[in-house]
């Protein structure tokens, strides 16, 4: 009877921690899919003329514009939408921006990590990349081999200059099969940042980490 008595105990634990897990996953899912349809503010923000001038700004690699026009949005949002997609894009883009900067000697070490840590705990999302087996700039890799971690090394457009090395521990596993299917596709991350930091001497650049990831496809 004992026995019995700890075998339910122990597949009770087990159902409410996969609950746990599940109820993780459909919140920060929520965050990611749904903010955007829903909060009219975010709508307005990508469809502003800011937000273009930003896009262009990024696009041509004026990172001190791109700085600028990103810290302005980011400080225009109100505190209770902090969690909306756009709000979520706009931060990655200032980090990005500020990486910019940090490589071309604009700013210190000690400047850009100030400029950034305050995102630490907060929801971001990454530009979409391609999937890729092999090891290269700008795409979505497996992180020693597996697929629970998965890796990007970020750049600038002529990959000849490195600005972060971002890691994202998904909330869901993507398993292996699935993942080496996926070559050559398209998808977008996003997660909670866990941490920021910057490494390197001769060539800074932002050492990131995300959990609590999410990937979707970009291709429907």
């Amino acid at each position: 009877m004992e026995n019995l008595t700890n075998s339910s105990g122990e597949i009770c634990n087990f159902i409410m921690h996969k609950l746990y897990l599940t109820m993780k996953r459909l919140i920060l899912l929520f965050s990611l899919l749904s903010v955007l349809i829903l909060n009219a503010h975010a709508q307005s923000l990508t469809h502003s003329s800011e937000w273009r001038n930003l896009i262009v700004s990024l696009q041509n690699e004026d990172w001190q514009n791109a700085n600028t026009l990103s810290l302005q949005l980011l400080n225009k949002t109100p505190d209770d939408e902090e969690n909306n997609i756009g709000v979520a894009l706009l931060r990655y883009m200032y980090i990005h921006s500020e990486a910019g900067l940090l490589n071309l000697r604009k700013v210190t070490k000690d400047e850009a990590i100030k400029a950034v840590q305050g995102f630490t705990g907060k929801l971001i999302i990454l530009p979409s990349h391609p999937v890729s087996l092999k090891q290269g700039f700008n795409s979505i890799m497996m992180h020693n081999e597996k697929t629970d971690s998965l890796f990007i090394t970020s750049t600038n457009k002529t990959a000849t200059q490195i600005f972060s090395f971002e890691y994202i521990v998904l909330d869901d596993k993507w398993h292996v099969e699935d993942f080496k299917n996926s070559v050559g596709k398209i998808y977008r991350l996003g997660g909670m940042l866990k941490s920021i930091s910057v490494e390197g001497n001769m060539l800074p650049r932002f050492r990131i980490i995300i959990d609590q990831g999410i990937a979707e496809s970009e291709q429907h």
